[in-house]
């Protein structure tokens, strides 16, 4: 996988290492660099240590966090699955709460003595 990002420029003295040329580009016709499969965090610093011009690091976090994600991708089921937790612990409360409103009525009821009036004289 390939994952490019917008660079204006790469500094002067950045010179991409012999042994990433074949994963790391810089497009100087699109202002892009670009890199390909996963970066590890030791080829991240390799290239950080490089330069530490603001733009060129900016892009590089931004490519270092791109291949990441296509190691471990983002999952937005985790979203959903916590939604639908708490749904469901909201629905199991209301009908806990419903219950107990309730069968405290009942109870109420039963335990209301009842008189018997006569109205004899």
């Amino acid at each position: 996988m390939e994952h490019s990002v917008k660079l204006a420029r790469l500094p002067k003295k950045v010179v991409i290492p012999e042994r990433l040329r074949e994963r790391m580009l810089f497009d100087p016709a699109k202002g892009e660099i670009l890199f390909r499969g996963f970066m590890t965090k030791c080829t991240y610093d390799e290239l950080a240590a490089l330069d530490d011009d603001a733009d060129y690091r900016r892009a590089l976090e931004h490519l270092f966090v791109l291949t990441s994600e296509e190691v471990a991708p983002r999952s937005k089921s985790r979203g959903a699955v916590a939604t639908l937790l708490v749904a469901l612990a909201s629905l199991a409360l209301a009908a806990a709460i419903f219950w107990t409103l309730t069968h405290q009525r009942d109870e109420a009821a039963k335990s209301v003595p009842t008189a018997a009036v006569s109205s004899a004289r």
